[in-house]
């Protein structure tokens, strides 16, 4: 068999690629996300055009095996969490770029509060101290499934990032017991 010669591309690339508009979109996303380079964008706005044009397909009746063909569709993004059960096939056509950004390792390390950047979330990921179910996945831009946790792989990355958010003046993680406490607190100074 022997080694390919060339692998396929995972994304297409924009028409216009100097459109001011689309510029500063891409620089937008690329900040929020912490995303390093427009290929990522280019990336996933090809995964969520792909959804749409498979529900496009549904809803025109070119497909053979209809029910299934929709369970599929409808599955796979419950499966990763973009949708839930409730959704429709006419729901896929609404999905944005922003959704299939949303479940991306890095944001989602950014957004439980794991790490106090998208950009430290990424280094997190890319040095081996975050881990998706107990094992230590190194791609920031993997897709996280809805079933699958996050959590850190070492317990003194954890600690090193509570003392740096408390450093900043951001209250650490606390536990419910706690923040009854500070409740019960607050009502008695009232």
């Amino acid at each position: 068999m022997g080694d390919p010669k060339r692998l396929n591309r995972k994304y297409d690339v924009p028409r216009m690629k100097w459109n001011k508009l689309k510029i500063r979109t891409d620089k937008q996303i690329t900040e929020e996300y912490g995303l390093r380079r427009k290929k990522e964008i280019w990336k996933a706005e090809t995964e969520v055009r792909n959804f749409r044009k498979r529900a496009r397909l549904l809803l025109a009746g070119r497909v053979d095996d209809y029910s299934t063909r929709k369970d599929e569709l409808l599955n796979k993004l419950v499966k990763m969490g973009i949708f839930t059960k409730e959704h429709k096939v006419e729901d896929v056509l609404k999905l944005n770029l922003t959704d299939y950004l949303d479940r991306r390792l890095q944001t989602l390390v950014f957004k439980k509060g794991l790490a106090l950047s998208p950009n430290q979330a990424r280094q997190l990921i890319t040095h081996g101290h975050i881990a998706v179910n107990g094992k230590v996945r190194k791609i920031p831009g993997s897709i996280i499934y809805a079933e699958e946790s996050v959590s850190y792989s070492n317990s003194q990355i954890k600690d090193m990032i509570e003392k740096m958010l408390e450093k900043k003046g951001k209250p650490a993680t606390s536990t419910k017991e706690e923040k009854k406490e500070e409740v019960a607190v607050e009502e008695n100074k009232e």
